[in-house]
């Protein structure tokens, strides 16, 4: 395969990933309007958000498996075909009913997409460009975060709310046709085995009560919700220690290639979606500043990341994944304590700064522990192991905004002396002890996954 073909390949896979990322972010600032216009309450269109979430969580690790088994470009490009049709349903019709079946449609799609994506990049690059090229995907992935919302806005003063949905179509056909000649046409297969049906219906259970409990904000129902799940966990997974084919092989976990990157990767989402979530109420309730002025100063870190990301694939390829994994979590660790101390003070100056070093430190070990997990199995189980890779990043998105928001919600009421849900008409002292609590709790999930990735290197 020529140079072209793969780097024209990787922005097809990078494209498609920019789409599904927004996707899952897009529609929040329609829900009014497609609640108006399908004559539904706001609580109903906010199906259209989790159904999506929660249907490509659930099939991450069954389309892995099928990946390897039918061929991964193969499952990519049904998945982008899926997309397609599912971006088409959901502006169709006027019935909610069926712009939740359109995006379930797309869910599906997306999950394939998402489940084989980087294994085609590590079928399609030799170990030595591979750093740069999770660096450069990562870049589509920074731009659909940052995107998301911003792009819906436009989209929904310039057209409407079905455009939201029908602007996929085009991009998505353009990438398949350049996904039939771009990408390998074959990928290595696995023999074939039953269908673990039961690991994957516990999964879309599983899926459907995490989402449940990461969008509570009571400190109680968040534990009771942890202990169930936790135990729902444990029976899956004794299933998938059983089944002659399981969606998730455990001994694949346990490489240290694999299982100490995976699980400070999973560490470090929770972390950073505790300023996802807190950054924009400390910049308008704490700092003061309006909405306008807020987004800019939180576009700072997305932008950087544009350049950063690129530049840790270079990194990793010259000085190797172990060395800047660590490097990458120590500085993450350094931005997240010096969250921990703002005050309000010198802003927005301080959160700018911390921001951006968080996006460095996030650049350079995501794509290192990226590289180091895809590399660490053979051809023939990339296909699970990069589903897996996705699965602990959707997981670690959702536990994050849930566990900041208890910490969160939890010291306001304390400091309050009764129950509170909202961080309005709150005084400032307990605005600041509120954000610390969760962003302290953060760090010490950082200082964990650090210690994991050093406690396998000294091994």
């Amino acid at each position: 395969m020529t140079e072209a073909k793969r780097w024209l390949g990787l922005g097809v896979l990078g494209m498609f990933f920019f789409m599904v990322v927004v996707d899952g972010s897009i529609v929040t600032i329609a829900v009014p309007t497609m609640a108006r216009a399908l004559q539904e309450g706001t609580a109903s269109v906010n199906l259209v958000i989790s159904v999506y979430l929660i249907t490509i969580s659930a099939l991450l690790l069954p389309f892995g498996q099928l990946g390897d088994r039918i061929g991964r470009t193969r499952l990519f490009q049904l998945g982008t075909a899926g997309f397609v049709v599912g971006s088409w349903l959901a502006g169709a019709f006027d019935v909610l009913t069926w712009v939740l079946v359109g995006r379930v449609v797309q869910a599906i799609g997306a999950s394939m997409t998402m489940a084989t994506s980087y294994a085609v990049v590590t079928d399609l690059f030799p170990p030595q460009q591979l750093g740069r090229a999770f660096g450069i995907e990562s870049i589509f992935i920074s731009l659909g975060a940052l995107a998301g919302p911003g792009l819906g806005g436009l989209i929904l003063a310039t057209w409407g709310w079905r455009e939201i949905f029908w602007l996929n179509v085009p991009i998505g056909v353009v990438c398949l046709i350049i996904s039939l000649w771009a990408l390998p046409k074959n990928s290595p297969q696995v023999k074939k085995a039953a269908f673990d049906w039961g690991g994957a219906i516990g999964l879309l259970v599983l899926a459907s009560g995490f989402y449940a409990v990461s969008t509570t904000t009571q400190p109680v129902w968040l534990l009771r919700g942890f202990l169930l799940l936790s135990a729902g966990v444990y029976l899956w997974l004794r299933h998938e220690k059983k089944h002659s084919a399981p969606l998730l092989d455990l001994k694949l976990l346990t490489r240290g290639t694999v299982g100490a990157p995976l699980l400070a990767s999973f560490l470090s989402f929770i972390a950073a979606y505790a300023f996802v979530l807190l950054g924009p109420i400390y910049l308008q309730l704490v700092v003061s500043l309006d909405s306008r002025v807020t987004g800019l100063v939180l576009m700072a870190g997305p932008v950087v990341a544009l350049v950063a990301n690129p530049l840790a694939g270079v990194f990793v390829d010259h000085f190797g994944q172990s060395r800047l994994m660590t490097a990458g979590m120590i500085v993450m660790l350094v931005a997240q304590l010096g969250m921990v101390a703002m005050n309000g003070g010198g802003e927005p100056w301080w959160l700018i700064g911390w921001s951006i070093l968080s996006v460095i430190g996030t650049a350079l070990f995501t794509t290192a522990s990226n590289t180091r997990i895809m590399t660490g199995v053979d051809a023939e189980h990339r296909g699970a192991v990069g589903s897996v890779n996705s699965l602990a990043r959707e997981l670690g998105m959702m536990l994050g905004v849930s566990l900041s928001s208890a910490i969160y919600y939890a010291v306001l009421s304390h400091e309050a002396g009764h129950a509170v849900v909202s961080a309005l008409h709150q005084s400032f002292p307990a605005l600041i002890l509120a954000q610390r609590g969760a962003y302290l709790v953060a760090a010490e999930l950082l200082g964990v996954a650090l210690w994991v990735l050093m406690r396998k290197k000294e091994k």
